[in-house]
């Protein structure tokens, strides 16, 4: 859990989030470093994982440059000493022990979560004065940097032309922030930011939240409609008899298309199922990420797998890749994994409370539900055995 130090959960939740940002000291005080910077510079030479490179050149314009990953040894043989940072990012679906930190923020709902990006910087490091559309909570995990802070001209017309990073051409300093080892600053969307590197090694871990876009939504609205058999209505007419010109769109047109899409959106059941798959989609990263699923002769039967499970007494991970989500519907509990509604009819809804929840599932604490006494069993069995099949839940380092 985040140490808050000088305010509680409740206060940040309803003064600080989404709203104005909040420094915190101390703010993981049990947190170990779970990999090095020699480590985080090999992930970024991986093929599958992205990461940048951003240098600054103060002497000569643009005066800031991109660099595309992935890296090879003599890319970092030959960096600079100062000005330059390496990004790497979704860290947290290939390296556990940085997953497992996302526990810490589990006062938020989990399917708000996007990644953990995790910067490495000597001195002078940055990536420029930029703002993000999401909220973000930037920890340091090594070092020091100082952030200069500003809530003036976060807009998009305010970007240095010719440079492929969005750097904001002008940045009003109205607060500066020195985060030390173990501090962490959280910034909603549309706040300038321009994070220095103070020390020789700096490391910052960058815990980052979905955001929605209008336009993004209606889109996935749009796609979902036409994917499922929702019933089709027709576009009414209005009286006519009125008409002025032929060529003439009336506002009582206007009006009646307006609540044919407003019907859409007053469908409860409709409206959750598509927002629950929305809400739980991969990103086009995590996507790549997912393990085959196993074939016919990897597993036998959905007893042998448990009893071997109840034997071992081992818990099973769920993969950091996998989203899942589940909400009240007027028809009861729906259960929602990796952009998908599931069909949980005859599942014990504790249970799916209980995988959904959990990123670890140990064998005593859902023994119960699969008994052949409980009523259920049969069905939680199947769920449990799903999930394992397509590998979403694995035996640890598996």
């Amino acid at each position: 859990m985040i140490n808050f130090d000088r305010v509680s959960v409740n206060e940040f939740l309803s003064d600080y989030w989404q709203k104005k940002p909040c420094v915190l000291r101390n703010a993981l005080p049990d947190f170990t470093l779970p990999l090095t910077p020699d480590e985080l510079a090999g992930l970024a030479m991986e093929d599958d994982i992205e990461s940048r490179m951003v240098f600054e050149t103060p002497g000569s314009a643009p005066f800031w440059h991109l660099k595309r990953g992935p890296f090879s040894e003599q890319d970092f043989e030959t960096l600079p000493p100062t000005h330059w940072t390496l990004l790497v990012q979704g860290v947290d679906r290939f390296v556990p022990e940085v997953a497992q930190w996302l526990r810490a923020f589990n006062f938020l709902p989990s399917w708000r979560v996007d990644d953990i990006m995790i910067s490495f910087a000597p001195k002078h490091g940055s990536v420029g004065p930029h703002y993000d559309n999401y909220d973000v909570f930037l920890y340091q995990a090594l070092g020091k940097r100082e952030w200069s802070l500003t809530s003036k001209h976060c807009e998009p017309g305010n970007a240095l032309q010719g440079v492929e990073l969005r750097i904001m051409k002008e940045f009003h300093t109205e607060e500066v922030v020195v985060l030390e080892e173990g501090d962490m600053l959280y910034l909603p969307p549309h706040v300038g930011h321009h994070g220095v590197s103070l020390s020789d090694e700096c490391m910052t871990f960058s815990f980052g939240y979905r955001s929605y876009q209008n336009q993004e939504m209606w889109q996935s609205f749009s796609d979902y409609l036409a994917d499922t058999e929702h019933p089709v209505t027709l576009y009414k007419d209005p009286d006519w008899s009125g008409l002025k010109s032929h060529a003439e769109i009336p506002k009582s047109a206007c009006r009646n298309a307006r609540e044919l899409l407003q019907n859409l959106l007053d469908d409860k059941h409709l409206f959750q199922s598509w927002f629950g798959s929305f809400a739980t989609q991969p990103d086009h990263q995590a996507e790549q990420c997912f393990p085959s699923p196993l074939e016919d002769d990897e597993y036998t039967t959905s007893a042998d797998f448990l009893n071997e499970w109840q034997a071992l007494q081992e818990p099973l991970e769920r993969i950091p890749v996998c989203r899942m989500a589940y909400l009240w519907g007027e028809h009861g509990l729906q259960l929602f994994i990796n952009g998908c509604e599931w069909d949980i009819a005859g599942v014990s809804e504790e249970l799916v409370q209980h995988i959904a929840d959990n990123n670890t599932l140990f064998p005593a604490q859902i023994a119960a539900f699969l008994d052949e006494r409980h009523p259920n069993a049969a069905k939680n069995r199947e769920l449990l055995f799903e999930l394992w099949k397509l590998q979403w839940i694995q035996y640890p380092e598996q």
